[in-house]
C-alpha cells in the first residue's frame, strides 16, 4: 500500500510489505510528525517514491464522462478515459482513439477508424460498439446529461465493422468534432452507477478506489497505447479548504496542486518556501462575469456595457492575480484559429460607464443595485470584493453572495442569478463553444433537465444564431472563420458576458516532483510524464 494516514501499526505493516516488494529500493519514506490539539501525536505519513499525492479543491460531480462537465470531473476524465479525437497544442482537432477520421463534403457524415491497440482497463479491446453505446446511452431520453445537446443533430450511429464508427447527422454539423473532445468512451454495458463510482476507461490511469468527498486512488495503465505513466500510483485528495491545501503542501503530505483555487499571493509564497517550487504557463481558460439577460435591469444593453467599462482588468491582474493572467477580449483565446484579428481589446472607461448608466436612468439619486454570486473559494471571493469596489466608483451598488460550489453551479444553470463569476475550463478551445454558450437554442431549461447547453445568461440574438448555424454548415475554413468572427464581435458588442482574463496554468509542487510540463489547455494529461526524484 503506497500511502496512508492511519494508526502506526498500519504504517509498520505497510512498510513491511514495501520491504518485501522487489521495487522497495524505490521507496522514499517521508515521515512527518505533527501534533494535534490536546497533545495527540499524528500518525506518520509514508509515501512511496513512485506514488504522487495531488490536491484538488473539491470532489468531481461524477466520474461518468457522459455526464460530468464541471472542471474537476473533466480533468479527472482526461486521465481515466480517452476520446475519439482531441486537441493538440495548437488547439486543432486530431485523432486519439480514432486512428484517423474523415468528414463528408456536406459535413453530415463523420467516419472514424479506431486504433487497434487501445484496450480498456479490464483488458477488453476497444470496439465500434463501445463508441456507439457511449453516445446512444448519453443521448437517450431517460439519461440526464448536460452534454447531450451537442449531439442533437446526430441522426444515427453506424458500426459497419468492429473498428469503424459513422456518425450521420440530419444537417451539416462540423462543430461535432469539437463536441467529441468532451466525451470519454466507456465499455458497452457500463451502467451509470459503475461509471460514476469505479469507471473503466482506456486512459493512462485506472481507478483503484474512490472514496466520495475524500480521495481517489489511481494506478498506472502500463499497456496504455501512448506509453504507460512514469508514476505507479496517483492519489488525488479532495481538500476544499484553501488553508488546509497550503499546509498540506508545506508539510509534504501533498506533493502537487494544479490550478487548485489557491490565492495567487499564496501560490507565489509557496513557490519560495523550502522544498517547494512554482511552475506556470500560459493558459486558455476563461474567467468571466455571467449576466442574466432576462433580468429587468440587465436586459438593457446600456447597463451591460456600463458594467464592462467599469471593470479595471489590468489592476485586478496586477494585484489579485499577481500578473499570472492576460486580459480576455472575447470568448475564444487568441491561439484559437477562429479568433478574429480585429477584435477590440477590453476597455476600461469609468466616465463612459457613468454616462451609459445615466442614459439608462441610473444615477446618484437612483443607484443601480445588483447581486454577484460566486463560489465560496478564496480566489472568487477576492475577485468579487475588488469588483464591488470598482463598480462602486461608477455608482453601482453590488452585493456579494458566496455558496458551496455545487449550489452555486446549480443556481447558474437554472438562471437563478443576476451576475456570477466563474472560470470556464477548456471549453473555449473549440469553436463549438460559441454555439454551446450563445445560441438561443442552448438556453438550459428545467423541462429538459438543463441539457440544452450553457447559455446560462439567456442571451438571444437571431443574427448570432444565423451566423453560427451557417458556420456549422460549411466546410470552407475561411468562410467559417469569417462567420465565427462576426458572431464573436456581436457577442462582445452585446456584452452577453463580461470577458475578464485568461488565467495562467499554475502548479505548486514539491521539489522532487519532476516532468511538470503544463499544457496550454490546462489538461491533466501531463501527469503521464511526471515522476518523483529521490533528490530535488
Amino acid at each position: 500500500m503506497p500511502w496512508f494516514e492511519d494508526p502506526p501499526w498500519l504504517a509498520a505493516r505497510a512498510l513491511g510489505r514495501l520491504a518485501r516488494d522487489r521495487r522497495a529500493w524505490l521507496v522514499l519514506a517521508v515521515v512527518l510528525s505533527a501534533w494535534l490539539p490536546g497533545g495527540c501525536r499524528r500518525a506518520p505519513v509514508v509515501i512511496a517514491a513512485d506514488t504522487l499525492v495531488m490536491a484538488v479543491e473539491k470532489p468531481p460531480k461524477t466520474l461518468d464522462p457522459r455526464v460530468g462537465n464541471d472542471a474537476i470531473s473533466a480533468r479527472l476524465q482526461q486521465i481515466i478515459f480517452d476520446t475519439l479525437v482531441n486537441k493538440n497544442d495548437r488547439l486543432d482537432i486530431v485523432p486519439e482513439l480514432a486512428a484517423d477520421f474523415a468528414v463528408s463534403p456536406d459535413a453530415r457524415a463523420f467516419t472514424f477508424r479506431l486504433r487497434s491497440d487501445a484496450r480498456f482497463h479490464d483488458g477488453r479491446p476497444l470496439t465500434a460498439e463501445d463508441v456507439k453505446y457511449t453516445f446512444e446511452t448519453m443521448c437517450a431520453p431517460d439519461f440526464s446529461s448536460p452534454k447531450k445537446g451537442d449531439f442533437a443533430l446526430v441522426e444515427r450511429i453506424e458500426t459497419p465493422d468492429e473498428r469503424t464508427v459513422i456518425f450521420r447527422c440530419r444537417a451539416p454539423n462540423l462543430p461535432l468534432l469539437g463536441s467529441l473532445v468532451a466525451v470519454g468512451i466507456v465499455p458497452k454495458g457500463t451502467t451509470s452507477e459503475a461509471a460514476a463510482q469505479k469507471p473503466i476507461g482506456t486512459g493512462p490511469f485506472r481507478v483503484i478506489a474512490y472514496r466520495e468527498n475524500s480521495d481517489i486512488l489511481l494506478e498506472a495503465n502500463p499497456d496504455y497505447f501512448k506509453g504507460g505513466p512514469k508514476l505507479r500510483q496517483l492519489r488525488i485528495r479532495f481538500i476544499p479548504d484553501a488553508t488546509t491545501r497550503e499546509l498540506e503542501l508545506r508539510k509534504g503530505t501533498v506533493q502537487l496542486a494544479v490550478n487548485a483555487d489557491l490565492a495567487y499571493s499564496t501560490s507565489q509564497a509557496l513557490g519560495k518556501a523550502p522544498g517547494l517550487k512554482l511552475t506556470q504557463a500560459k493558459g486558455t481558460n476563461l474567467a468571466y462575469l455571467g449576466l442574466n439577460c432576462d433580468d429587468p435591469r440587465l436586459a438593457d444593453v446600456r447597463v451591460r456595457r456600463a458594467l464592462a467599462l467599469a471593470v479595471d482588468r489590468e489592476t485586478i491582474i496586477r494585484t489579485v492575480l499577481r500578473g499570472m493572467a492576460r486580459p480576455a477580449a472575447g470568448p475564444l483565446p487568441p491561439e484559437q484559429w477562429a479568433y478574429p484579428d480585429d477584435l477590440p481589446p477590453p476597455r476600461y472607461d469609468p466616465d463612459a460607464a457613468r454616462q451609459l448608466l445615466a442614459e439608462a436612468g441610473y444615477g446618484p439619486g437612483h443607484p443601480l443595485r445588483l447581486e454577484l454570486k460566486t463560489s465560496s473559494a478564496e480566489l472568487p471571493r477576492q475577485v468579487a470584493a475588488v469588483l464591488q469596489e470598482q463598480l462602486k466608483r461608477v455608482g453601482i451598488e453590488l452585493s456579494l453572495r458566496s455558496f458551496e460550489f455545487q449550489t452555486f453551479l446549480q443556481d447558474t444553470i437554472a438562471g437563478n442569478f443576476q451576475m456570477f463569476y466563474l472560470i470556464n475550463v477548456g471549453g473555449n478551445q473549440s469553436v463549438d463553444f460559441l454555439s454551446y454558450f450563445y445560441e438561443s437554442s442552448r438556453i438550459p431549461t428545467k423541462e429538459k433537465g438543463y441539457s440544452e447547453g450553457a447559455n446560462r445568461g439567456r442571451y438571444r440574438s437571431p443574427q448570432v444564431d444565423a451566423w453560427l448555424r451557417a458556420a456549422a454548415a460549411t466546410t470552407d475554413k475561411a468562410e467559417q472563420r469569417r462567420l465565427y468572427g462576426l458572431a464573436q464581435r456581436q457577442v462582445v458588442d452585446d456584452v452577453a458576458q463580461i470577458f475578464l482574463w485568461h488565467p495562467n496554468n499554475v502548479a505548486v509542487a514539491r521539489e522532487q516532483v519532476q516532468g511538470i510540463e503544463l499544457e496550454l489547455s490546462g489538461s491533466y494529461a501531463f501527469l503521464r510524464g511526471v515522476w518523483i526524484s529521490a533528490t530535488p
